[in-house]
């Protein structure tokens, strides 16, 4: 999506994940789609594989994404972009050229998490019912801010709630919630941050804030409800530009046409002969015409 001088995109395996019914306000302050979410594993060779532990949440090689976004002009100042997922707050991210930047974890302080799409868990258990359930479950917003970094594109102040907090943040009580959703968003297994740096930022109050909402649901609710398209069906082979490819095409297309039609004949016939052998034979007898016997005829037996 795109707004002004700034585009966003969620990014999964290095591919930006389709848009579909993209919409921007009438004050172009806020756009809105929705993508396709997909819970699985990365695909990775099997020796890779061996390679990585579980996470502590109990998935593994799952699939990660982030959410990309840059500023196409250098005019301005600079700008800061706050990532949000269901509700929750997870990172902050300045930047003061137009590289793309990616916000792609759940950060506080010098520790962080992978961000990744789950399945939504439902329980009966009463405990869950004390536990809220966000208006923006199925939403990843990103909000972009104008203003002034005192140093160069680093990581800016931490903007997440304690890690440790949301190790479960993907089970609710059957009962709350109430959008037709299958997943959430969950949080890999939580690691020491490999670089973090804290910078000093002034919001710029003439520049109004941007924000990139994302509404994800599994690509098979989008299709039902008519969002996204349904697959296409197979395509059949099409023939060769060129004219000499597309004379052999054709007449090895016609003699298969021709030989079928040759089978069929044959088959049809030898339906027909099997059935004629199969109808009773009638056979006809021959008609003796009896004359009245008279009497005193003589009758020669020479």
């Amino acid at each position: 999506m795109r707004l002004g001088d700034f585009s966003a995109h969620v990014t999964v395996e290095g591919k930006n994940l389709k848009e579909y019914e993209v919409t921007v306000n009438s004050s172009e302050t806020q756009a809105t789609c929705w993508i396709g979410s997909e819970v699985g594993r990365v695909r990775m060779h099997p020796l890779t594989q061996a390679l990585f532990k579980k996470c502590s949440t109990g998935l593994s090689l799952v699939q990660k994404f982030s959410v990309n976004w840059r500023c196409r002009s250098k005019r301005g100042p600079d700008s800061r972009g706050d990532l949000a997922v269901d509700g929750i707050n997870c990172d902050s991210v300045v930047s003061d050229d137009t590289n793309i930047v990616p916000c792609s974890v759940m950060r506080l302080g010098m520790k962080e998490r992978d961000l990744i799409f789950c399945d939504l868990q439902l329980s009966d258990d009463d405990a869950l019912l004390a536990k809220s359930v966000s208006s923006h479950l199925g939403e990843i917003t990103l909000r972009i801010i104008r203003g002034t970094v005192s140093r160069k594109p680093v990581r800016a102040m931490g903007a997440g709630s304690q890690l440790t907090n949301h190790s479960h943040a993907n089970v609710y009580h059957e009962k709350s919630v109430k959008k037709l959703t299958t997943h959430c968003v969950g949080f890999g297994s939580e690691r020491e941050c490999t670089s973090r740096s804290l910078v000093g930022w002034k919001s710029a109050p003439n520049y109004a804030s941007l924000e990139f909402i994302f509404k994800y649901r599994p690509i098979g609710i989008l299709q039902a409800n008519g969002i996204a398209p349904r697959p296409a069906p197979a395509i059949p082979p099409t023939f060769s530009d060129n004219p000499s490819d597309t004379q052999k095409t054709q007449s090895r297309v016609l003699d298969r046409i021709e030989l079928l039609e040759n089978e069929l004949k044959r088959l049809r016939s030898q339906v027909h002969d099997e059935m004629e052998d199969q109808k009773p034979k009638r056979i006809k007898r021959e008609h003796k015409e009896e004359r009245p016997a008279v009497h005193g005829e003589v009758i020669d037996l020479t």
